[in-house]
């Protein structure tokens, strides 16, 4: 007797742990996408190129840091070494005709002292060791450049300067001086080789200028947002203000026209899509930012919702409209029901735009930009116009019809012991799977949608 009741007060909390592991896993999925991407870029690093270096690699693995390289691990996972590229974040610097893909191989962590300088004073200098340990550059490879041939080879063919850069760290890489390391290119090919020079260097140091980031940025908009986000806190964890007609007016008031058109921190699936993708801006934006992880984590964990209830202008707006609108239009149970998986289409559609860069803006999927309407063009103005007009006559229309965002937070919000498992928990498992083969498709896919139909 005593075991189906503690698996009934269980159940509730594994579909909490399973919801929220869903929501996880998509994220976590389209981010190592999009590390892939700033990492490897068009032109990945192959296993056969590291190993032409470091011959006991057996694998790569992606460095979500600012350095944006691999880790090289050998057959056991012991990391033995360090690969990156300098393209394309140094596609800027040209040679001769062209810039040039650079491949840096680094290996494990070692006191043995930089090149001394040859202008450096005193007999000895730069032979003094390391005081910590750090990665030596084992050898650079020219792997594709839009240069000219002739020059290239001639630059490949000069083993001075293929192995000036042996043997130096990281921060010896970015202070060099190539005036007094005597560093003047090849001759026949001072353009393209100098090129190379600079884009090693520029890949070094915009590392570390990654690294030295500036601290959290709090502005008004901020501090703003963080009182309205205590206002929304408390109304949604204390009770009795709801029968005040006045006090309920001015709060829904104030979420219209003060979050929406005056602070303008919306909740809004390109918002949540950049954030999966590139990861949060909490230097930036900390107050958007902790509201999205309130919005999220509050419904999980105490099954209330502060910003749809109580925050977001466009469900402010809806909520007004409910309560002055003299017209009620009730909606068949048939096409409700259907009606309810659109935000659900909408958030796979967001997938596919993101995953597969298709030319489509994700402001446009929703109403929300139209509150920043000096910055927003017509289509989200358009939908906040309808999304208003139909929410006049079917009460809350677009939060329960149209909000891929709402129907996020939704998903994610427990509902205590009456909680089950229903349609919309086994649609979020293929909403993963189809998460899953989008980006391992990805080349596929695109390959299909630009081939000329017939």
């Amino acid at each position: 007797m005593n075991r189906p009741r503690r698996f009934a007060r269980l159940k509730p909390v594994f579909l909490q742990l399973y919801r929220l592991g869903i929501v996880c896993c998509v994220v976590f999925l389209v981010r190592m996408h999009f590390e892939q991407l700033r990492v490897q870029g068009d032109a990945p690093i192959e296993l056969s190129e590291v190993r032409s270096v470091l011959p006991e690699a057996a694998r790569l693995v992606i460095d979500i840091g600012p350095r944006a390289g691999l880790f090289v691990q050998d057959s056991d996972g012991t990391e033995i070494g360090y690969a990156l590229r300098t393209s394309p974040a140094a596609d800027h610097i040209i040679g001769y005709a062209g810039p040039t893909d650079v491949l840096l191989v680094f290996g494990q962590p070692n006191r043995d002292p930089n090149p001394p300088s040859p202008t450096a004073k005193g007999e000895g200098a730069g032979d003094a060791p390391e005081a910590e340990p750090t990665r030596k550059l084992l050898e650079i490879r020219i792997r594709r450049s839009w240069d000219t041939t002739r020059h290239i080879q001639w630059v490949r063919d000069d083993a001075w300067f293929m192995q000036f850069w042996r043997g130096r760290d990281w921060d010896n890489l970015a202070g060099l001086n190539f005036y007094d390391e005597y560093m003047e290119g090849v001759s026949g090919a001072t353009l393209s080789s100098m090129g190379i020079a600079r884009s090693v260097q520029f890949r070094v140091r915009d590392v570390q200028q990654q690294a030295a980031a500036p601290g959290i940025r709090v502005s008004a908009t901020d501090y703003g947002l963080w009182v309205a986000l205590l206002v929304g806190l408390f109304v949604t964890y204390r009770g009795g203000w709801k029968s005040n007609r006045t006090f309920w007016t001015a709060l829904k008031l104030g979420a219209f026209v003060y979050v929406g058109f005056l602070n303008g921190s919306l909740l809004a699936l390109s918002v949540l899509t950049g954030y999966a993708a590139h990861g949060l801006a909490w230097r930036i934006a900390p107050g958007l930012v902790s509201l999205m992880v309130l919005s999220f984590v509050l419904p999980w964990s105490t099954r209330r919702q502060p910003y749809c209830n109580h925050l977001c202008p466009h469900g402010a707006a809806q909520q007004l409209l409910s309560r002055w609108s003299p017209w009620r239009f009730h909606v068949p149970a048939p096409v409700a029901s259907g009606l309810r998986w659109l935000p659900w289409l909408l958030i796979v559609v967001a997938l596919g735009v993101l995953i597969l860069g298709l030319p489509v803006e994700m402001s446009h999927l929703e109403p929300f930009d139209a509150y920043l309407f000096r910055q927003s063009d017509w289509i989200p103005i358009i939908l906040f116009g309808v999304s208003l007009a139909v929410s006049a006559l079917v009460p809350m229309a677009y939060c329960k019809y149209g909000c891929p965002t709402g129907a996020l937070l939704e998903f994610v919000r427990g509902h205590g012991r009456a909680d089950r498992l229903g349609r919309r928990d086994l649609a979020a498992a293929a909403l993963l799977g189809l998460t899953w083969l989008l980006i391992t498709r990805q080349a596929a896919i695109q390959a299909w949608l630009a081939a000329p139909l017939g």
